[in-house]
């Protein structure tokens, strides 16, 4: 991880990165829910 000491992270990139994990939780979230109501 010393390559990235100097590099800070642009907010552009930490927006990307957090639109990122929301939309897969999204994914995974309506995916489980599918599963459950396919199962019943």
């Amino acid at each position: 991880m010393k390559i990235l000491k100097k590099k800070k992270l642009g907010t552009f990139e930490v927006y990307v990165i957090f639109l990122s994990c929301i939309y897969a939780g999204f994914i995974g979230y309506k995916s489980l829910l599918n599963a459950l109501f396919t199962l019943n």
